[in-house]
């Protein structure tokens, strides 16, 4: 693609590790359709911050904006939209489809697919789906600013679960593999099936023992 000028400056640590054929700097849509349309940028696309000791691994596609804080791994084929902001030690894992302006907590394990302007907290793991509604259509791809997920610090969204539009979930909350989420979820439950929450106080399975100890001495602090 011609207009190379369009793409973000970089900062890169200098103990920054980055693999092969990854894209830093990528322009978001707007900025490509003024220059399609013959506009000429003003200034390049906002500025790429790549922190100390991050890796990542290849064909790693940032767009302009991104910021990754220090020690943070970004394994391969991972898309990173523009205006996102990962947090210190977080890891974006088997290919993750980030959105744009999403953020993410310090030590958190982000898979799947994340949707435009979520907020996931810190230390947090999601390996599902967290999608907007997509109920107004009719009105257009742009013209709709729709609600997205919030994943509160310690809560855990797990493979293949769907959490859809601007919903609640956590603190230390676990939504467990393959569940559906439409409504909050409270602070310490656990959720399976479609909206099906129990308290973790309630919650009889011993494979979440540990986890749910855990939650229990931290809140104590």
């Amino acid at each position: 693609m011609s207009g190379a000028h369009l793409y973000g400056p970089v900062d890169v640590a200098d103990n920054a590790l980055i693999g092969e054929h990854c894209t830093l700097g990528c322009p978001k849509e707007a900025r490509l359709r003024d220059y399609q349309s013959g506009g000429v940028p003003s200034a390049p696309g906002a500025r790429v911050r790549i922190g100390n000791g991050c890796i990542l691994m290849n064909q790693v596609i940032l767009y302009e904006g991104v910021s990754l804080g220090d020690d943070c791994l970004v394994e391969d084929r991972v898309r990173i939209g523009y205006d996102t902001v990962v947090g210190a030690r977080s890891r974006l894992v088997y290919g993750a489809y980030v959105c744009d302006r999403v953020t993410i907590g310090p030590e958190s394990r982000v898979a799947g697919f994340v949707c435009d302007a979520t907020f996931i907290g810190e230390r947090c793991t999601v390996m599902g789906d967290l999608v907007h509604e997509y109920t107004r259509p009719h009105q257009g791809w742009w013209e709709v600013d729709e609600p997205a997920p919030t994943i509160v610090d310690d809560s855990v969204v797990g493979y293949g679960a769907h959490v859809i539009g601007g919903v609640t979930i956590g603190p230390r909350s676990y939504v467990a593999a393959g569940a559906t989420v439409t409504r909050d979820v409270p602070p310490e439950s656990v959720v399976v099936g479609v909206n099906n929450h129990t308290p973790v106080r309630d919650w009889p399975g011993e494979r979440l023992s540990g986890l749910i100890s855990q939650w229990t001495t931290a809140r104590r602090r």
